[in-house]
């Protein structure tokens, strides 16, 4: 038997994966400061985190914001998401 895609307790078809991601078990390393503008969309967002957009309003969703890629975004929820792939958002001075 191959067990390569057994992690839930069943065996999946070969060749299947698993559909849940597995968590990472230590907390993502800081990079370095994102300065945010005061208005800035999903879109920009996802740009300057160098993520796709979608990947974004998943993480948003989660949050309890459900965006579309140009809907505008506030300051502390740009932080969580940034915090998330490792950046700390600052505003600019």
């Amino acid at each position: 038997m191959d067990f390569d895609n057994f992690e839930r307790g069943y065996l999946l078809p070969k060749g299947c994966k698993d559909l849940i991601p597995p968590q990472p078990s230590q907390p993502v390393a800081l990079k370095h400061d994102l300065l945010v503008p005061d208005h800035i969309t999903v879109k920009e967002l996802a740009a300057l985190l160098r993520q796709k957009p979608f990947k974004l309003i998943l993480d948003l969703m989660e949050l309890g914001v459900f965006p579309n890629v140009s809907h505008g975004l506030d300051f502390e929820v740009v932080s969580q998401i940034a915090g998330k792939y490792g950046y700390v958002a600052k505003r600019p001075a």
